[in-house]
């Protein structure tokens, strides 16, 4: 049976945090309607706005990933796995967005038309298909890749606990 192991898990979450965002701002980049901006949110649930809430947004989403993937190494162990991360990093990542589908929901969200507090939706659902496919994708990203990353840190781990 696979040991919790802290730091593993924490360095998977930090890298697969930072990646899980990029499907959303890749489509910014490309003029895509994709309204959602969690490090926003997260800012503004601290009532902070502008840069000093977008930074503290990006700090807390970061120390949030990390915890959430210290929870996925837990996961593993509960459930007893010893190979194919990859896989069972999916099987989380689909529990992942269904916890943070309602989660979402309750988030004072800043709309980036009207510059008003409001509601997103659970899943962000009221922004629309792109943005609730796009926070799904992003879930799957994290999943992914911090089993992928716990599997290659573990020091168990390697390639073949991974893959």
């Amino acid at each position: 049976m696979l040991d919790v192991e802290i730091w593993p898990a924490v360095v998977a979450g930090l890298i697969a945090g930072a990646v899980m965002e990029g499907p959303v701002y890749l489509q910014k980049a490309l003029g895509l309607p994709v309204k959602q901006n969690i490090f926003r949110t997260w800012g503004n649930l601290f009532r902070l706005r502008g840069a000093g809430g977008y930074l503290v947004g990006i700090l807390f989403h970061q120390v949030l990933a990390a915890v959430i993937a210290v929870l996925y190494a837990v996961f593993f162990r509960l459930i007893g796995v010893e190979g194919d991360l990859w896989l069972w990093g999916l099987v989380g990542a689909l529990v992942h967005y269904t916890l943070a589908g309602p989660v979402v929901k309750i988030l004072p969200s800043l709309d980036p038309e009207s510059g008003e507090v409001g509601r997103q939706g659970f899943a962000y659902r009221n922004y629309g298909a792109l943005d609730v496919a796009t926070s799904f994708v992003g879930h799957l990203a994290f999943g992914l890749l911090t089993g992928i990353l716990y599997g290659l840190f573990h020091s168990g781990g390697g390639s073949g606990l991974a893959v």
